[in-house]
């Protein structure tokens, strides 16, 4: 498969950012991977938002490791409960093993 063009991705942002638009909370968590993968990360933090409050826990959980790695633990454990509450599994059981570390994190 050939590389992404700096075409392509912008393409590709362009389209995810109008289903993300007209709802798709699908299209907001990949708009955020797509933008915090080109080094905008506190946009992405913008699209992962809007997509964990339409129902999103991947998002949710992506917002949790942006507050973790900033050092807002309080903030990283909330969007973890969110993470927890949304799912799907998989994510639901990672974002509750991040919440415990930081649990013991903040009570050490």
């Amino acid at each position: 498969m050939a590389a992404a063009t700096r075409g392509d991705i912008v393409e590709a942002a362009d389209w995810y950012r109008r289903a993300a638009e007209a709802g798709s909370s699908h299209g907001a968590f990949n708009l955020g991977l797509l933008l915090a993968r080109e080094g905008a990360e506190p946009e992405a933090a913008l699209w992962w938002t809007r997509a964990a409050e339409a129902g999103h826990g991947r998002s949710a959980l992506h917002l949790a490791l942006l507050a973790s790695r900033r050092g807002d633990l309080g903030q990283a454990g909330e969007w973890c409960d969110k993470a927890v509450e949304l799912g799907p599994d998989a994510v639901a059981e990672r974002a509750a093993r991040l919440r415990d570390a930081l649990r013991t994190e903040l009570t050490a």
